[in-house]
């Protein structure tokens, strides 16, 4: 079943292969070392304009390529992110009790 009102972000095919992938790998890989995300958008963009991607409008481009990334390589982008919260959030820390 498909929602037309549901946000759609659009196809990775989009963006030149080389752009989505250093944008991509910019966000995956400071997610993984536990950054917040504004920093990781942050990092994202600088790396997206340094790829050659156009300054203006480069936060919305940027918010757009995670987002396609997350639909289409959902496993790949949010791993490294979902590791370390697995290592370091209290909710997947061995109980005290446990330790004994």
């Amino acid at each position: 079943m498909v929602h037309e009102h549901l946000y759609r972000p659009p196809p990775c095919s989009l963006w030149p292969e080389d752009l989505l992938q250093a944008t991509g790998a910019a966000y995956r890989e400071t997610r993984g070392a536990g950054l917040e995300p504004l920093a990781c958008l942050d990092r994202a963009e600088a790396v997206y304009i340094a790829a050659g991607g156009v300054a203006m409008g480069a936060r919305d481009v940027v918010v757009a390529i995670i987002a396609s990334l997350s639909a289409e390589r959902g496993d790949w982008l949010w791993g490294p992110a979902q590791e370390w919260l697995e290592r370091y959030s209290p909710a997947h820390a061995e109980p005290a009790w446990a330790e004994a």
